[in-house]
């Protein structure tokens, strides 16, 4: 007999950030940098998937996705770059806020979302890109049985 399952990373998390931030940005959105296209884009890439409780007919997990804001530098690296780009994460870090408990149309999708850290560089092989790493946080709930 065949399990079934739902995939809660992908299909609850990772497609409704996706559209969260297509909605708030006109940014596009991929799931690879070699695919990226365009002078700033967005990467989300999964992190972690952790066990926070299970009891007998449900499970809550923990999900990390580490969400990319790169910008293409079309000259020197000034306080106004950097002012564009924190300028994004800090937008993307209130949108989350916004969105703590996130159920769209009412369809569960996950709570505690938070942005828990947001890091900042230069590429080192690549000075002209400029990256914002958002460190995105949730617990999503899924009935078992």
């Amino acid at each position: 007999m065949a399990i079934t399952f739902e995939n809660v990373i992908f299909d609850r998390i990772v497609e409704a950030l996706q559209g969260l931030l297509t909605n708030e940005f006109s940014i596009p959105v991929y799931f690879d940098t070699e695919e990226a296209k365009g002078n700033q884009y967005f990467v989300l890439t999964p992190a972690s998937d952790s066990l926070v409780e299970q009891v007998p007919s449900a499970l809550t997990r923990g999900y990390v996705i580490d969400i990319l804001y790169q910008l293409k530098l079309g000259g020197a690296y000034t306080k106004n770059t950097f002012k564009q780009v924190s300028n994004i994460a800090e937008r993307v870090k209130r949108l989350v806020f916004n969105n703590t408990a996130y159920s769209p149309s009412d369809v569960y999708k996950w709570h505690d979302g938070s942005v828990e850290t947001i890091e900042y560089e230069r590429d080192e092989d690549s000075p002209e890109l400029i990256n914002a790493t958002i460190s995105f946080s949730c617990v999503s709930m899924e009935v078992t049985s």
